[in-house]
């Protein structure tokens, strides 16, 4: 059995979500040859350094590339579109028809499938976002022959609309926790005083951003009040794609003691700011939930005034003060955080269990490691593919 796992984005914050798998799998499943194909230099490095977590695994790394020709104009490509993507698929082709499942945690390599009907490819989905936005529930997550699945959550939401199939899912947990848990294990002192610490993460999908309506805002209150320091550490494609989804940064918000500006290094990806913040300050990221790993105070900017309650897009609202207008609002809500924090707490821990599976005495890399074995070990006719 050959199997590769995909890497392949212009930033490394998907590889946590997917890679532990890989490694356990190979640890497991003396018979398996594991494949592991990155497309950036970033992706591969920090699957290697993932790799030291789980000694023994004997994973192959291979690096994968678009077309020679598309190489030049990939960086000036990359605010528009996503096409290096498919110019990274188109290119491999003889590497993907080699395998026999390919394991992603995105659905652009399905693709492989509709496109160019790589139809003996068992394709497997490891989901890398557990958060409630309605872009993360449609028919695209249904369409991979097994996916794993963080918890529960996304088991009833997935069968809300129908998008399930029996024997075609397991939910596992999340694996980027060990990781985290394994690479960065000490709490930072990112700032030079003891004032309280917030992370704002404004999502990249301007439809239900913060960023638009009101993130110039909120680093502008900031900027005006020094007795709280502030991360900003959107998601990565918000700035790496700056033309379309707008954003720019002036000048004015650098070199400000208490603002700390991050638009895509490694720790915005591997939870150094979620771990190292008291509050968390955003909008619809799924960043929330692994926020709440250690249950802490939580703000929502609602800032294209959804009408949320009881909108399961928004449930993650639920789990802290919402903000509707930054100039009224955000200072008292941040005033009462943690004296409000009590009234949330409950929920917080009830959201992050139903949200991440858990047990005892596995991990959520050998679950998942287990479950795709388990799934490859049934007959081709019986696994019901998407075709």
């Amino acid at each position: 059995m050959r199997i590769g796992f995909l890497f392949n984005h212009f930033f490394a914050h998907q590889v946590p979500h997917a890679a532990p798998y890989a490694f356990e799998l190979s640890r497991r499943n003396p018979d398996f040859e594991v494949i592991v194909a990155c497309s950036s230099k970033r992706e591969m490095e920090w699957a290697q350094r993932i790799g030291t977590l789980y000694p023994g695994h004997r994973c192959v790394f291979k690096q994968i590339r678009p077309a020679a020709y598309y190489r030049p104009i990939a960086r000036l490509m990359a605010p528009f579109t996503f096409k290096r993507k498919r110019m990274v698929l188109a290119s491999n082709l003889d590497f993907f028809r080699s395998l026999d499942a390919l394991v992603a945690p995105e659905r652009h390599c399905m693709m492989l499938r509709t496109k160019w009907e790589l139809n003996d490819v068992r394709m497997i989905h490891a989901r890398h976002g557990a958060g409630d936005r309605e872009g993360g529930f449609d028919d695209k997550s249904g369409a991979f022959d097994f996916t794993l699945l963080p918890g529960q959550k996304y088991i009833d939401r997935l069968n809300e609309i129908d998008c399930l199939r029996p024997g075609t899912y397991a939910a596992v947990g999340w694996p980027k926790f060990e990781v985290v848990r394994g690479l960065n294990p000490d709490k930072l002192r990112l700032f030079d005083n003891d004032n309280p610490v917030i992370v704002y993460n404004p999502h990249f999908d301007q439809r239900v951003s913060s960023w638009g309506p009101m993130g110039l805002d909120v680093l502008d209150f900031f900027a005006e009040n020094s007795k709280y320091n502030v991360i900003f550490a959107p998601h990565v494609v918000l700035f790496k794609r700056f033309v379309r989804h707008k954003a720019y940064l002036p000048k004015k918000y650098h070199g400000i003691p208490n603002i700390l500006i991050d638009t895509g290094s490694q720790a915005s990806a591997d939870m150094t700011y979620i771990l190292n913040s008291d509050i968390y300050l955003g909008d619809v990221s799924s960043q929330v939930y692994e926020f709440l790993l250690e249950p802490r105070p939580c703000i929502h900017l609602n800032g294209h005034r959804a009408d949320w309650q009881g909108d399961p897009n928004y449930f993650h609202f639920t789990l802290g003060q919402v903000v509707d207008d930054v100039e009224k609002e955000l200072g008292p809500a941040i005033e009462r955080a943690f004296e409000t924090h009590k009234l949330y707490l409950d929920e917080q821990r009830r959201a992050f269990a139903y949200t991440f599976y858990s047990e005892p005495d596995s991990t959520a890399a050998q679950r998942g490691a287990d479950a795709i074995a388990g799934f490859l070990s049934k007959p081709i006719a019986s696994s019901d593919s998407v075709q």
